[in-house]
């Protein structure tokens, strides 16, 4: 009988130890990687058109900014100046993931591809927070007639009193050119030069092209290569 007694005791014992410790053990959130990547990404996509421009040579700490050069272009109207997007500094955190990232056209000039068409050399500087490669896709926007794009700007032009930024104002960019631009594919390839842990994407687009699409993916990035 007494050792009935203490079995139900120790069971007793047992059972209190298990649920105390249930009910006091850590919860541990899940970690998914992917999904805040792709989050702070998807951030970083609706906020672009909004993030403040600078033709500052060097970009603000940790704030979020897209470097611009202004040039003149030609359209029937006449000259006017146009700001082309050049370089980001970009970043946004989705909990305990920061993703930065930075990008910079360093370089471009004529280039003349496999079977003899002309094309134009994106060199890009690319750094980014995350060992994992990001998700690339680039494209080229060729105007369908250049002589209706460059008289669309010219229109946002003076209607609006200021030059218009390609890619990043409201009406010029990836949705409102779809009806006077096509998006081609580019021929690109990123490469990685350990001893300056840098990234090089370089880029081959038509010499039509204003700009290009660097997609990250879903974030969609618009990078110019002005005539200096």
């Amino acid at each position: 009988m007494w050792s009935a007694a203490y079995g139900l005791i120790a069971l007793a014992v047992v059972a209190f130890v298990v649920l105390y410790a249930a009910a006091h053990a850590p919860n541990f959130k899940t970690v998914n990687l992917a999904d805040q990547l792709y989050n702070a990404k998807k951030r970083l996509a609706n906020d672009l058109p909004s993030f403040p421009r600078t033709n500052i040579i060097d970009f603000a700490t940790n704030v979020n900014v897209v470097r611009v050069r202004t040039v003149n272009v030609e359209a029937s109207g006449g000259s006017f100046p146009v700001k082309f997007p050049i370089s980001y500094k970009l970043s946004a955190r989705e909990d305990n993931l920061l993703y930065e990232l930075y990008l910079n056209v360093i370089l471009c000039r004529p280039a003349t591809l496999q079977g003899g068409a002309a094309a134009t050399l994106y060199v890009v500087e690319l750094r980014h927070s995350l060992s994992q490669l990001p998700w690339l896709e680039v494209y080229a926007a060729v105007p369908r007639n250049a002589t209706q794009y460059y008289d669309l700007l010219y229109n946002d032009y003076t209607a609006w009193g200021r030059p218009p930024t390609v890619g990043l104002d409201p009406r010029v960019g990836a949705d409102a050119d779809a009806g006077f631009v096509d998006y081609v594919k580019a021929e690109w390839a990123l490469v990685y030069y350990e001893a300056f842990d840098l990234s090089i994407l370089y880029v081959a687009a038509p010499p039509s092209a204003p700009y290009i699409l660097v997609v990250d993916y879903p974030l969609t990035i618009p990078l110019a290569c002005p005539r200096r």
